[in-house]
């Protein structure tokens, strides 16, 4: 394939912004297995074989989200929050099929030790609000009483 181009044209590049942090509908953009060396486990996945997607909302950067094959929970996580019933404790997810599909995500933001921050997924969420798990219930606070000292040569006043 040749490409023509002016050589008194710029290149444009327009810097995108991350994706804010809080809860976003994403489409999965792309999504392939591969190996990430950052993913591994020593005996479960010991060449950090990964589930890599690649989602996108409105005019803002990609987020990437590698989940490892040893960590079952989140590969459930994103099935269910695809509307797929999990049950047998094996989730398969096949790459074609998720191109595509849009996901309702939890987005946190991680600065590195460069200093850069990045969006990432913190959970996928279950479109059905009826699917999300219950909140546990805030604990009650404790209640504490406080006690006068009272001496021999109290006059009475209340030192305030």
């Amino acid at each position: 394939m040749d490409f023509q181009y002016d050589e008194n044209e710029e290149q444009q590049t327009t810097e995108r912004e991350i994706v804010p942090a809080g809860v976003h509908g994403m489409r999965i953009q792309h999504a392939e297995e591969g190996p990430n060396p950052y993913k591994t486990h020593d005996e479960k996945n010991p060449e950090g074989m990964c589930l890599k997607l690649r989602l996108t909302v409105g005019d803002y950067r990609f987020v990437f989200d590698d989940i490892p094959k040893h960590l079952g929970w989140r590969a459930k996580q994103l099935a269910t929050a695809l509307g797929s019933a999990v049950a047998g404790g094996t989730v398969s997810l096949e790459p074609e099929d998720l191109i595509g599909q849009d996901v309702l995500v939890e987005i946190s933001h991680y600065t590195s030790k460069a200093g850069k921050v990045s969006s990432v997924v913190k959970k996928y969420l279950p479109i059905d609000p009826q699917a999300k798990p219950a909140k546990k219930a805030d604990k009650k606070p404790r209640m504490t009483t406080a006690v006068a000292m009272v001496t021999e040569d109290d006059d009475g006043d209340v030192p305030f």
